[in-house]
């Protein structure tokens, strides 16, 4: 179907398919706007991503890594390099469960510290969000992106 076009013929195809391609749009804003967050974290040395796995952390006292991963919508390998990176930090703390394989993972005083600053930083950037974009399409967009993620779970 792509072979025998022209330059231009492949040009139109790509900027319509970009256009229309639901993964492409959220991988492109997901880029954005997590470069917004981590930019907002940066005092810290925090990351975006990181400050949405200490709040997962501190709200899920000493859960396994499996526990953790599938609300986080993660890999368990991903999960892990993440925990691995901010323990270091001296953000978490990973603890043996009931057996080897499992590892407990709770947030550390540091962790708490840090995402103490860091709800403030990330209420500043969800404060410009709804300024910029209006509360009712903020939150219609939140429900758009919570049904997606249930569809896509059940399929």
């Amino acid at each position: 179907m792509v072979s025998g076009k022209s330059d231009q013929e492949l040009k139109e195809l790509s900027l319509r398919t970009g256009n229309a391609c639901v993964g492409f749009n959220l991988r492109r804003t997901t880029r954005l706007l997590q470069r917004l967050y981590d930019e907002a974290f940066e005092p810290l040395g925090l990351k975006g991503t990181q400050f949405s796995l200490l709040m997962a952390v501190a709200g899920n006292k000493g859960a396994t890594i499996g526990e953790l991963a599938q609300p986080l919508g993660m890999e368990r390998s991903t999960l892990s390099r993440n925990i691995t990176v901010m323990q270091k930090k001296g953000l978490v703390i990973v603890e043996e469960g009931k057996d080897r394989r499992q590892q407990k993972i709770s947030i550390t005083g540091q962790g708490l510290s840090v995402l103490q600053d860091a709800l403030s930083l990330w209420e500043r950037v969800q404060e410009r969000l709804i300024r910029e974009l209006g509360e009712e399409r903020i939150k219609n967009l939140l429900a758009d992106l919570q049904s997606l993620s249930q569809w896509i779970k059940e399929t």
